[in-house]
């Protein structure tokens, strides 16, 4: 799709509980650009972490914008890949409803379809991420397509399974709503260690020995939906889609990040 006016948002940010803006707008350039004060650097080209319960893209200079994946998610989940300037103020992405449905409402009001889709990364060969153990991985193997099967297990939900198929319709109606959630018995640790600062019922979901969230589940299966929005928000930092069959186990940011920076090795 092809974004046609500017996007303003603004709200706390999920980790750092501060003011944050978000501004996306149309931009001539060939790729997705990110901007924080007076830096500016194409997507693919900024270095990432995925180890502080979100994920992270790292300027030059050093700076950080937190939080990036639900914002990502939802411009790659609409198959925007280029054309836009992506500007964040407050160091954080600002949560919004904890998903990316707000935002892909937001675009689709501003944007039209596009012919000039970018080509596709296509795969020659396996690639793999895992843990030492083995216990956890994501996995991408050749495909003539975006799928993902993403498989989770935590206290209290259990195991959840979710195959998902890459178009835009079914990334905003089936992906788009699922919202980010937390252990009860995490929150206290996660806000001693400056995260989680801004979560709420407003945009998360919180598990114990009963689910919190607000109107209810959007779907019992909604923990693994929300994983696979992460997944995609991820592999936005290729700069390009991807055509593959990715499988993932009790993944997440980092394993996400880690198996984009190995397909960057792999196309660039």
């Amino acid at each position: 799709m092809k974004l046609n006016n500017k996007i303003i948002l603004e709200g706390n940010g999920l980790h750092s509980g501060n003011k944050c803006r978000l501004i996306i707008e149309p931009f001539e350039t060939p790729e997705i650009l990110i901007r924080s004060g007076d830096n500016i650097q194409p997507l693919r080209e900024l270095k990432t972490s995925g180890t502080n319960r979100g994920s992270d893209y790292i300027f030059q200079d050093g700076t950080i914008i937190k939080t990036c994946e639900h914002v990502l998610s939802a411009l790659t989940g609409l198959d925007i890949f280029s054309g836009v300037l992506v500007t964040a103020e407050g160091g954080e992405m600002p949560a919004l409803d904890g998903c990316s449905r707000l935002l892909c409402s937001e675009l689709l009001k501003n944007c039209s379809d596009d012919e000039n889709v970018k080509n596709a990364y296509e795969l020659s060969e396996p690639v793999i991420i895992h843990s030492e153990d083995r216990k956890r991985f994501v996995a991408a193997f050749p495909d003539d397509r975006l799928n993902i099967t993403y498989t989770v297990e935590y206290d209290y939900i259990g195991a959840q399974v979710y195959d998902y198929v890459h178009s835009t319709e079914n990334y905003v109606k089936d992906i788009s709503g699922a919202r980010t959630f937390a252990m009860k018995s995490e929150i206290e640790y996660l806000r001693s260690h400056g995260m989680s600062l801004g979560g709420s019922l407003d945009n998360a979901v919180l598990i114990g020995d009963k689910i919190q969230a607000k109107g209810g589940l959007r779907w019992e299966n909604e923990f693994v939906r929300h994983k696979v929005l992460d997944l995609i928000g991820d592999l936005a930092s290729l700069g390009r889609p991807l055509k593959a069959h990715i499988i993932a186990l009790r993944a997440g940011h980092e394993y996400h990040l880690r198996l984009a920076d190995k397909l960057k090795g792999e196309f660039y």
